[in-house]
């Protein structure tokens, strides 16, 4: 969660930051809006993106197997750093609290959303509504310039009867009503009372209904062709102030910035220039902020069936047997006591494993049976178990039990949470007096339980992984076992 709200908040400010020392000062309002609308958005989605890139090779992962042991179950999904209990207890008491203190302030921004909406709502119910130039005009009893929200424009009642509302000023309004300016204006509330913690927002914010403003002249400039008097209009105008933080006011923003962008002028082929760099910045950011992941393609060997007559009768060379068991060697650890010889394997790096698979499954079956290492058939899933009621638990006792879960080391009484219906995989293991020493024995076992989503995600993934894994020769053992 910590990545995403860091993207989400440097990805918002760096296209804010062309917006201000770009494309705010030329003049195209209608390409300005979208890209602030557009870039808010894309900045909240850009991180959920994930782009997989394909690869041959995987990197290599170390695995210690005991004593003629092809693989140790356990370890396919239990963590190499375990956590310590008070660890991860802090851990979920500082996030508990930081989403509390989140959900209040949150709270408070949509509580102040939705009365300022109620605000609009009481003053259309409670004074009356006129039609005017395809508009509805609200009259209010105060003294205000004009501000419109939605398809109403709220007015001056003393002003209306007098008839002493300059024309301009109602088609500035009406400029934001067949626009929809609220619809922006609303978007933007809405994304600042969950996203008040990024500064982007609030400035996302201030541009976007300036823009409105750009807008909304430049339809009364075009109506009206007389730039200068209207600019004398508003500031004859500028000392009042609506006083909603809804409402689409002329006031509202810096009325300088507005001047400068009426007598502004911006050709077409800049503008399409600009526009054209802009949409590249959205493309190289898709890259930069979304989230490539690596899609590990084991490579390809010979077909996949290993019946006796895949293999031709003399197999490989002398030359690849010695090949490979020079490989396999690179990963025996020999080591021992009291002149008990005990081997340990590790696991080989993907180039190795993949070139060992390549020759293993080309010998003859002799060649084969003669190797005590063997490249195995791909591992299937660990069988679906749910645990009983009973055990579910016996589980949640921490001085018997050090649990995982998904691969996380949690406390005991994160199984509260759960019903033993909520998993699908349970493996159990014993820690001998040398495993618990280590951890200070605090626990008899450790407990690896996978949720059902979980299971479901490791089962495909394990049984989309065709690649042969390297470990003891079971075939061959199995025959030597019958002999005797």
């Amino acid at each position: 969660m910590s990545i995403y709200l860091f993207k989400f908040a440097v990805c918002s400010a760096l296209l804010l930051i062309l917006y201000h020392w770009v494309l705010e000062k030329e003049k195209m309002p209608f390409f300005n809006r979208f890209y602030l609308l557009f870039g808010l958005l894309f900045s909240g989605l850009v991180p959920l993106i994930t782009y997989e890139v394909p690869v041959e090779t995987l990197p290599a992962i170390v695995e210690n197997t005991q004593t003629l042991s092809p693989i140790n179950l356990s370890e396919s999904f239990t963590p190499n750093n375990p956590v310590s209990v008070s660890a991860v207890t802090d851990t979920l008491s500082w996030s508990m609290y930081m989403w509390v203190i989140y959900s209040l302030i949150t709270l408070v921004f949509l509580i102040r959303f939705s009365k300022n909406l109620y605000s609009f709502w009481q003053m259309i119910r409670t004074n009356p509504v006129v039609e005017n130039c395809a508009m509805n005009l609200v009259l209010i009893p105060q003294n205000n310039t004009p501000y419109s929200f939605g398809k109403y424009v709220f007015v001056s009642r003393q002003a209306f009867e007098q008839d002493d509302i300059e024309p301009e000023i109602l088609q500035h309004e009406q400029a934001h009503i067949r626009q929809r300016h609220t619809l922006d204006v609303l978007f933007i509330e809405l994304v600042l009372a969950f996203c008040w913690w990024n500064p982007s927002v609030w400035l996302y914010r201030r541009a976007i209904r300036l823009n409105h403003e750009f807008l909304a002249d430049d339809w009364v400039i075009k109506t009206h062709q007389n730039p200068p008097a209207y600019q004398y209009l508003l500031l004859h105008k500028i000392s009042r102030h609506s006083g909603m933080t809804l409402a689409s006011s002329f006031n509202y923003l810096l009325t300088k910035k507005r001047f400068k962008m009426m007598n502004k002028f911006t050709s077409r082929k800049r503008a399409y220039l600009l526009q054209t760099i802009a949409l590249c910045v959205f493309s190289a950011l898709v890259f930069v902020f979304s989230d490539i992941s690596l899609a590990q393609n084991a490579p390809k060997v010979v077909p996949q069936s290993t019946t006796e007559a895949d293999f031709v009768k003399d197999g490989v060379s002398q030359a690849m047997v010695e090949e490979y068991e020079k490989i396999v060697d690179k990963y025996l650890i020999r080591g021992g006591k009291d002149g008990k010889e005990i081997y340990r394997l590790d696991r080989p790096s993907e180039p190795d494993r993949a070139r060992l698979e390549v020759i293993f499954r080309a010998m003859s079956k002799e060649q084969q049976l003669k190797q005590n290492w063997a490249m195995n058939p791909p591992l299937s899933p660990l069988p679906r178990i749910t645990p009983t009621e009973k055990e579910f638990e016996a589980y949640k006792n921490a001085k018997v039990y050090g649990v995982w879960i998904d691969e996380k080391k949690v406390p005991n009484t994160v199984l509260n949470k759960y019903k033993a219906s909520d998993f699908s995989q349970v493996f159990l293991s014993k820690l001998y007096k040398n495993a618990q020493a280590t951890i200070g024995f605090k626990y008899k076992f450790q407990l690896d339980l996978m949720t059902n989503d979980y299971y479901e995600k490791y089962r495909d993934e394990r049984l989309a992984d065709k690649r042969y894994w390297l470990g003891s020769n079971r075939e061959k053992f199995r025959l030597e076992n019958q002999k005797k």
